[in-house]
């Protein structure tokens, strides 16, 4: 025993050890935040949120957009703030690329209280998402997580029905851990990431949202009508010419949403998976004073291409979980805006990016579309 103890008290070890919780304590802080790759996930949460309330003084918002990367992508805070700046309403985005509704609810209770002009939640939907609902951790949602309140999402991902094993617990205790691939890309080409956080210093973001999507390319550059033809004329392994209208990168997130949507189910039916969803959305919802703010639903449009895989066949899932949801958060039923068909006809490819994101006419359309009905709404004290 004396040995042990003798072991743990060696001046060497005191000091690795010292030094390790003095490293980990110092990224608990954030200091590493700030170094953090270009568009990961983490970096995503963190440069998102950070930016919404270094931007409070100028935009501190009365409606508040909630989703994923389709209202990341698909609406603009410029010109919901441009349709609505004459009634005085204000209008900021909270949506996180890639994010399930664990990481939605996070992102919302960590940032709520931030904003107490708040008086409208737009939360931007997409069918499938409860079909494909997961029960077990991915690494993004992770790395999300540990941007937000990292040891309060601990609980968090119990409560929202996951299957939690101790190395989830840990990545998220830990920021050593969280931030080991990180740091070792940092490592391996320092000169690429000193480079982008040089750019960022040199030509900061001074407008008060994070992001206004200015991509141009379309699927129209393709020409195509369905997945067979996308799985073929956007295969990175083709070797065909890059038609005017895209590039390399574009060619490739394209094939990335048609190879998704091959292997995605059309399930429209209950499933254990669809409870488990709006089980969820329901405590997203419990976080929300039914007495202060309205929750407004919104369905963006996509692409024609995979029209099957929401719409009419699971809107009366939709209908009925929702309104139930609503009903025994809000004691009403659910506020939907469905634009889903707002962009269809012979000229949908070109506003599309791929098949689920919207490119910048496509971002335009939906975004005064949106503007105009909120507006409406306000002026009729609908809002």
């Amino acid at each position: 025993m004396k040995e042990y103890i003798k072991f743990i008290l060696d001046k060497r070890l005191l000091i690795v050890f010292l030094m390790l919780s003095s490293f980990e304590l110092c990224l608990q802080l954030g200091v590493y935040q700030p170094l953090l790759k270009k568009n990961s996930y983490a970096a995503n949460v963190y440069r998102i949120t950070s930016h919404a309330k270094q931007s409070r003084d100028q935009l501190d918002p009365d409606i508040l957009i909630l989703g994923t990367s389709v209202a990341f992508e698909g609406l603009s805070v410029r010109i919901l703030n441009e349709k609505l700046s004459s009634l005085g309403y204000k209008v900021q985005s909270l949506a996180i690329p890639g994010s399930e509704l664990v990481v939605q609810y996070e992102v919302l209770k960590e940032n709520l209280k931030v904003y107490p002009n708040v008086k409208t939640i737009i939360h931007v939907m997409e069918p499938g998402m409860p079909w494909v609902d997961r029960d077990e951790l991915i690494l993004p949602t992770l790395a999300m997580l540990s941007e937000t309140n990292n040891f309060d999402s601990i609980n968090t991902i119990q409560d929202f029905e996951y299957k939690v094993g101790w190395q989830d617990n840990m990545y998220l205790a830990f920021k050593s851990i969280a931030y080991r691939r990180d740091i070792k890309d940092f490592l391996s080409e320092p000169q690429e990431r000193i480079k982008y956080i040089g750019r960022d210093i040199r030509d900061p973001n001074t407008d008060p949202w994070d992001y206004d999507n200015d991509h141009t390319e379309s699927i129209d550059a393709y020409k195509i009508s369905n997945l067979d033809e996308c799985m073929k004329k956007v295969n990175p392994a083709n070797n065909e010419p890059i038609p005017s209208g895209s590039d390399k990168r574009h060619k490739k997130m394209l094939f990335d949403t048609c190879a998704l949507s091959v292997v995605t189910t059309l399930e429209n039916g209950e499933t254990e998976s669809t409870r488990r969803y709006f089980r969820r959305l329901t405590k997203m919802y419990e976080l929300i004073p039914k007495d202060k703010i309205k929750v407004l639903h919104v369905f963006a449009p996509y692409s024609q291409i995979i029209s099957e895989f929401g719409r009419e066949s699971r809107r009366p899932l939709w209908e009925r979980e929702l309104n139930s949801v609503m009903q025994n958060v809000f004691n009403q039923e659910a506020d939907v805006i469905n634009l889903e068909r707002l962009l269809d006809g012979p000229d949908n490819g070109k506003y599309c990016f791929d098949l689920i994101h919207l490119n910048q006419q496509g971002k335009e359309k939906f975004s005064n579309e949106l503007g105009d009905i909120l507006f409406k709404r306000i002026k009729e004290n609908k809002l």
